[in-house]
């Protein structure tokens, strides 16, 4: 056996070992590995995939959910709160400059990885990020880690998915890089949130989020994946005046063609600011 299949092999029992981990009672993605093994015989046969390829790593094993948006939109506030762990630092700047991919683990606490453990990650293709960022980088691989990092957490809601967190686009120095990896990521996710910040709703403040994540979402074959987040709507309660701050929203969204689709306004009760009246 040649090295390179040597490393296809061992990548597909590491994966087989993964798929029985988080999902011991349902043993049909373990199986289906072993679909992919005999597709990987007659490509191999035919000449349509290298000794150091296999099928399964085409495609998505755990489903994955993009947050996306701007860096004030609350989008790590939430990731915590549905994780119930402290795990994305939070506040009114951008405190992170790289995506986070967060999967599940069983260990007993949190831990932060390089992106180079990605290319090792046998749950997605992210060989396919590699090469994205060595097209964007002029270092090539070796700067993976300037834009990407894997945590893992013991969070039993993030069992058999994964969430990827994103810079703030507005705050990114490499910003172009970042936008053309974020539609890389996009591609990549079976779901995407995109987040708003209700505290700043008028086209000016989203410039890039709707240039980059809306406009181009309109007309996607799969633009069903999509949800539109006007998220900290708790800010309008003082001034009682949610209703214009969802209009003013949602006519940003119309500019950029945006006239149909999924929209929700959401607050996170542990941040919000303090309600007198809830009605």
């Amino acid at each position: 056996m040649s090295q390179s299949s040597s490393q296809i092999n061992k990548y597909l029992k590491s994966l087989q070992k993964h798929l029985t981990d988080e999902h011991p009672d349902n043993p049909t993605l373990a199986n289906a590995v072993k679909s992919f093994r005999k597709m990987d015989y007659v490509g191999h046969s035919m000449g349509l995939l290298g000794k150091d390829e296999s099928y399964a790593t085409f495609v998505t094993w755990w489903p994955m959910i993009a947050v996306l948006g701007t860096f004030s939109a609350g989008k790590s506030t939430f990731i915590n709160s549905y994780l119930e762990l402290p795990l994305q630092r939070t506040g009114n700047q951008a405190v992170d400059d790289k995506f986070t991919v967060i999967c599940y683990s069983r260990h007993n606490e949190a831990k932060t990885l390089p992106g180079i453990a990605l290319d090792a990650d046998p749950r997605f293709p992210f060989f396919q990020i590699s090469r994205s960022i060595e097209e964007i980088s002029e270092a090539g691989q070796e700067r993976i880690d300037a834009y990407l990092q894997l945590k893992t957490c013991p969070s039993e809601t993030l069992r058999g998915k994964i969430l990827i967190d994103s810079p703030g686009f507005d705050a990114d120095n490499q910003r172009a890089s970042t936008l053309r990896l974020t539609q890389h990521i996009i591609n990549l996710s079976d779901l995407v949130l995109v987040f708003f910040d209700a505290r700043h709703p008028e086209p000016k403040a989203m410039q890039d989020t709707l240039a980059y994540l809306v406009s181009a979402s309109v007309n996607r074959a799969d633009a069903n994946k999509f949800l539109y987040i006007l998220n900290q709507i708790d800010v309008t309660a003082q001034e009682d005046n949610p209703e214009e701050v969802v209009s003013a929203w949602q006519r940003s969204l119309a500019e950029v063609g945006l006239i149909s689709g999924r929209f929700y306004r959401i607050y996170n009760p542990s941040a919000a600011v303090p309600i007198t009246n809830p009605h």
